[in-house]
C-alpha cells in the first residue's frame, strides 16, 4: 500500500525567531563562557569588539526576520520547484555570509562564529520551508 507523506506543519514565525535565537545563544553559552573561546571580531579600522549574546541574540532574530519576505515569495511562486529555490538562495546567503567570521581575532573565534551563521541556517531553512507556509502550494 502506497503511503502518502504526512503534510508539513506550519509553523508560526516568531517560534522561528524564537528557535534561532535559542540555538545561537546556546552555541555561544557553550563555547564563550564555558569553553572559554574569545568572540571577538576586528572592525576594518583595527579595532576590536565582543561579541557578547545581545548581538547574537539580534542578529539570529534579524536573520529569521529578512528571510520570512524571501519564503513567502518562494511559497507564492507558481513557476518552479518553490522548495528548491529556497534551499538554493539560503546555502547562497549562508557561504556569503561566512565572510563575517573571517574578522575574528582569534582561529577559535572564527570557528565560533562559523557554527553560529551555520547553526542560525539550519534553523531558518527548516523553520521557513516553504511547505509550512500557510500560502503554501509547493512543488517540490
Amino acid at each position: 500500500m502506497p503511503t502518502t507523506p504526512a503534510p508539513f506543519r506550519r509553523v508560526p514565525v516568531a517560534a522561528v525567531v524564537l528557535a534561532a535565537v535559542v540555538v545561537a545563544l546556546a552555541v555561544w553559552l557553550i563555547a564563550v563562557p564555558a569553553a572559554g573561546v574569545t568572540a571577538e571580531v576586528e572592525a576594518a579600522d583595527g579595532t576590536t569588539s565582543a561579541v557578547g549574546p545581545a548581538p547574537v541574540a539580534a542578529v539570529a532574530a534579524l536573520a529569521v526576520l529578512l528571510a520570512w519576505p524571501v519564503r513567502a515569495a518562494c511559497a507564492r511562486a507558481r513557476k518552479g520547484p518553490a522548495v528548491l529555490a529556497w534551499r538554493l538562495t539560503c546555502g547562497t546567503v549562508l557561504l556569503v555570509s561566512l565572510v563575517g567570521p573571517l574578522g575574528a581575532t582569534t582561529a577559535s573565534g572564527t570557528l565560533l562564529l562559523a557554527v553560529l551563521h551555520v547553526a542560525v541556517a539550519v534553523v531558518v531553512v527548516v523553520g521557513l520551508d516553504p511547505r509550512r507556509s500557510p500560502r503554501a502550494r509547493v512543488r517540490q
